[in-house]
């Protein structure tokens, strides 16, 4: 997804959270005393509260954003420029276009979504590397229809 049709997508923390909710409750939500799986969300503190036994759950418990006071739209950001990113980039250039005044929260975040992305790679191995750049396929394809307009005129002549 491009930038901007994210911005358009999530244009503010309640839809972050919603969708954040409805991810969550897709991939199953299981109760931590009574192993039930039916909850209802309570959007005055963003817990789910299971049918059965009453107990609730916070919607960032069992999930990298644990523990993080950070706005839930905070780490969307965060993760979709990380993802959409060919290389590296920095936290400072996170924390300024976040708009965040700290440096340590910001960082922890990068960290704690570098951590899984790692996590998540060591699952799938790949038989080989290969690294496409969309540029020089463009510069390809382009070259390719060039020769065929040149090999065209050639056979006309």
């Amino acid at each position: 997804m491009e930038l901007r049709a994210f911005f358009e997508k999530y244009p503010d923390e309640s839809t972050c959270i919603e969708e954040f909710k409805n991810k969550r409750l897709e991939n199953g939500l299981v109760c931590k005393k009574c192993n039930h799986n039916e909850h209802s969300f309570r959007s005055i503190d963003l817990k789910f509260q299971c049918k059965k036994c009453g107990s609730r759950l916070s919607l960032r418990s069992g999930t990298v954003m644990e523990n993080s006071n950070l706005p839930i739209r905070h780490w969307m950001i965060c993760i979709e420029l990380i993802t959409l990113s060919k290389r590296k980039i920095s936290i400072l250039k996170i924390q300024y276009l976040l708009g965040h005044k700290r440096y340590e929260p910001i960082w922890l975040m990068v960290q704690k979504i570098r951590l899984v992305m790692r996590q998540r790679d060591e699952k799938y191995h790949l038989r080989a590397y290969s690294e496409f750049d969309s540029e020089f396929l463009e510069k390809i394809d382009n070259f390719i229809i060039q020769r065929k307009k040149t090999l065209k005129e050639n056979a006309k002549k």
